[in-house]
């Protein structure tokens, strides 16, 4: 019996370290199935202005960024993904001080559904849901349009960061 309990701390260590085996902190690098990938046009099917010419260029832009993934063209492409703009919606999140029936600021969010393939047809992931958000704040000629095309890069760079999120952590 106190052999047992001598062995039990070495025991319990092993088991650990097993449990831990493939576990990875955030950030760390992984060897993904693909090192090209090909950025198919981006879908809007949403009420999102202008945007799936940006959120192309910024899916792009954000996968040239990461180490070992190139961008290539669809027939030399180990991966294709697709992107498609599901909902935009805009949320007042401030009232005008002069008048309280009008918003002085509002919360723009946009979502978008990703799936990943390779090129023998297999899929990595289908329709993986992404959001971004941004707040837009009204200047003094309350120009919620003009405002609107101001902020719409900056929430699809946002949004295209987050799907260049999912397509590098796939693990």
């Amino acid at each position: 019996m106190i052999q047992f309990i001598k062995l039990l701390p070495f025991a319990m260590l092993a088991f650990l370290a097993c449990g831990c085996s493939n576990y990875r902190l955030a950030g760390t690098p992984t060897k993904l199935p693909f090192s090209s990938v090909y950025v198919e046009p981006v879908r809007n099917n949403s009420y999102a202005p202008q945007s799936a010419a940006l959120l192309t260029n910024a899916i792009s832009n954000a996968l040239m960024q990461c180490p070992g993934i190139s961008i290539s063209n669809k027939a030399e492409a180990q991966a294709t993904l697709s992107t498609v703009i599901v909902d935009y919606e805009k949320t007042p999140i401030a009232s005008n001080r002069n008048d309280t029936a009008l918003a002085a600021a509002y919360r723009v969010t946009a979502e978008a559904e990703c799936t990943l393939k390779r090129a023998n047809g297999e899929i990595i992931f289908k329709n993986r849901k992404v959001k971004a958000s941004t707040d837009i704040y009204l200047g003094d000629q309350n120009n919620l349009i003009g405002d609107e095309y101001q902020n719409m890069p900056i929430i699809m760079r946002e949004l295209g960061d987050r799907v260049k999120d999912a397509v590098i952590g796939i693990w």
